[in-house]
């Protein structure tokens, strides 16, 4: 009696899914990465300002310093602004990738939802 049901076959539906898991998985791990990188860099310039600061004796000192703070500092927004860039390029890339999945994965469905009517 059973041996007549159709079982249907889910084995296509499996690969958007593992897509999606790898590119979350990469995206993820890009991100993790950037971040780990960001924070090894500021905290290697947090050193580096403790020991100039240790290191001032006098107001040419101080002066120097301040000058210099204010010139990193700008160049750390010009590196914020190119970072924010490229996450924003980096998003974009990351929801076209997705709503391609997604789009085959729906693909997928329909071809089965065919197969199985014919």
């Amino acid at each position: 009696m059973f041996k007549n049901i159709q079982t249907p076959d889910f084995s296509a539906f499996g690969a958007p899914v593992q897509k999606l898991i790898e590119l979350n998985t990469a995206t993820m791990t890009k991100a993790f990465d950037l971040q780990q990188a960001a924070i090894k860099k500021q905290m290697a310039q947090s050193h580096t300002n403790f020991k100039a600061v240790l290191e001032i004796k006098d107001v040419k000192a101080l002066t120097s310093f301040v000058t210099e703070q204010s010139e990193a500092a700008k160049a750390n927004l010009e590196t914020l602004k190119a970072d924010a860039q490229v996450a924003a390029a980096n998003s974009k890339a990351y929801f076209t990738e997705v709503q391609a999945i997604l789009a085959e994965s729906k693909d997928v469905v329909v071809k089965a939802a065919a197969k199985k009517s014919a």
